[in-house]
């Protein structure tokens, strides 16, 4: 795990917020939809591109998904979408496996697992192991990770990595991906009781 916490340390100088997940046994229009959005709506923008489009649109919100290493990967730029128990359910259903983690500006972080439509990891990782809300999951994975502050964010994509083996390429952050047009996924989720909840 230390080797590579060092290969991510580039990532703790950048100024981005950020849901990273790796979705196994779906297909890129599968998470699409998962997500609220699109398939066949489908443009090319950089992470920045796609965050500002955002904030121009006011309530919606943009990802990027692709295919990579027999996964799909999902890339939020000032999003959150891939931090809902009920999205990592969902993505998750039959034998597939959901593997997000998450950091705001305020210096939150939120790692999410869901395996076979049931969510097996929903915690934020400053705390250790320790419970920092009554509903959070910590699995038996996270035990002894030892995470030193000041390097959450490398430590994040490092168990990325860990438990789904996609690494996280830094030139993501700046080719243009294919993107698409998500809502809020609190309105996506109006009326699903316990979509917050794992």
């Amino acid at each position: 795990m230390r080797d590579l916490i060092d290969r991510y340390q580039w990532v703790q100088q950048l100024d981005v917020v950020m849901t990273f997940a790796v979705i196994q046994g779906r297909s890129v229009d599968e998470v699409v939809r998962i997500y609220g959005g699109d398939p066949e709506e489908r443009q090319l923008m950089t992470t920045i591109e796609a965050e500002d489009a955002g904030l121009d649109d006011g309530d919606d919100f943009y990802f990027q998904v692709f295919e990579h290493q027999d996964a799909v990967v999902a890339l939020e730029n000032n999003g959150w979408s891939g931090t809902v128990p009920e999205i990592a359910r969902r993505a998750s259903q039959g034998e597939g496996h959901f593997f997000s983690v998450h950091w705001n500006a305020n210096g939150m972080f939120r790692i999410t697992e869901a395996r076979g439509g049931k969510v097996t990891a929903y915690f934020e990782p400053t705390f250790g192991t320790e419970l920092a809300a009554p509903d959070d999951v910590i699995p038996a994975w996270a035990q002894g990770l030892g995470l030193q502050p000041g390097e959450f964010r490398a430590a994040c994509l490092a168990l990325v990595q860990q438990q789904t083996s996609v690494s996280f390429e830094e030139d993501w952050l700046v080719k243009k991906l294919p993107t698409f047009r998500i809502p809020d996924p609190d309105e996506l989720l109006r009326g699903v009781d316990g979509a917050r909840t794992p």
